[in-house]
């Protein structure tokens, strides 16, 4: 009886340890998949540092452009304070007005014999009643590396003769390029013609104020005012004569560059080699560099999960290795209650 009882007892405890070498792999696989899927959210982390990375080298280029539309916009608020508001009934009541447009003309041309094209343009600015603005030429010089000759003028001419002038100077050559713009001032022109009437009328009452002041002190007063009034009248007057001389002479831009068959000069690839191989040089050292300082702000910016995947993996480390005591202590546990319980027997 006391045989059975032992034989069923050490059943008992086989079965317990088979069902308990049967939880330890469940355990050490879950402990694997918990692993892996630590490494997964540690590349995830990699990736999303990574990208701020990038994303915040493309914002403070972002930035910079920002500051440099804000200087922008300030310089344009100081110029238009410069000129005073416009009231608004002037705004409401005035036409458009198809007078006060100023016409620009842009020509990029090729032409056979640079030095003839140049002359007859200028020539012919003179015979439209214009003038030329501004010029200059380049000419061809193996010394300083110029293989063709090229120009440029600035011409003004009759508003009414602009059409004609645009079409005119593009036969003398084959055009690479025209375009016409236009900017009508007829509403700013009017506001500044009705600031300029207003402070006439201001200046005369402060010349009646002036020969009435009986004392010093009032005709100090009253003749800094009619100077701050005429420095305005003067300013204002300069705008309108400028914007006169705008819409009445059209201004045109040409540029000028002389043909040359292939058969009479050379175009070496190899002229400039050394100065494209410096500068290949330069960049690769510029991008070595940025890679270099990208790799140390990422290491940086690892540090804490690095050491967060270290305390993980340490724990991890600790348990595996419990576990694995614990197994390798079972075996001869049992080893030696069978001998035990056969001893007893």
């Amino acid at each position: 009886m006391d045989q059975k009882k032992t034989t069923q007892r050490l059943a008992a405890k086989k079965e317990s340890l088979a069902d308990f070498r049967g939880v330890i792999p469940r355990l050490l696989k879950a402990k694997k998949n918990w692993f892996w899927g630590m490494v997964v959210i540690l590349s995830c982390l990699v990736m999303v540092v990574a990208g701020g990375c990038f994303s915040g080298a493309n914002q403070d280029n972002s930035k910079a452009g920002s500051d440099e539309s804000m200087v922008s916009d300030q310089v344009t608020g100081e110029t238009a304070d410069a000129v005073p508001l416009p009231e608004a009934t002037a705004n409401a009541s005035t036409p458009f007005d198809t007078s006060k447009i100023i016409y620009y003309g842009n020509i990029s041309l090729n032409t056979d014999n640079y030095q003839d094209t140049f002359e007859k343009i200028s020539s012919y600015a003179v015979e439209l009643g214009g003038f030329v603005q501004d010029s200059g030429s380049n000419y061809a010089s193996e010394q300083a590396g110029v293989q063709n000759n090229s120009g440029f003028l600035t011409i003004r001419v009759p508003s009414s003769k602009f059409s004609e002038a645009m079409t005119q100077i593009q036969t003398w050559g084959s055009p690479i390029s025209a375009n016409v713009s236009s900017t009508n001032i007829s509403q700013q022109y009017a506001d500044v013609q009705a600031q300029l009437n207003n402070l006439k009328i201001e200046e005369g009452r402060l010349l009646e104020y002036l020969k009435q002041a009986t004392n010093v002190t009032d005709m100090l007063a009253i003749e800094s005012e009619l100077n701050r009034v005429r420095t305005e009248i003067d300013s204002l007057t300069t705008t309108i004569k400028n914007w006169d001389t705008e819409m009445a002479y059209s201004t045109i831009y040409i540029s000028l560059y002389e043909k040359r068959l292939s058969a009479t000069s050379v175009n070496s690839p190899f002229s400039e080699i050394f100065t494209k191989i410096g500068e290949g040089f330069v960049t690769s050292i510029n991008l070595i560099l940025y890679i270099v300082a990208f790799l140390i702000v990422l290491i940086f910016r690892l540090i804490p999960f690095a050491a967060i995947a270290g305390l993980g993996f340490f724990i991890f480390w600790r348990i595996r290795k419990k576990i694995k005591g614990k197994k390798a202590s079972q075996p001869a546990q049992a080893k030696a209650e069978d001998d035990k319980t056969e001893t007893k027997n």
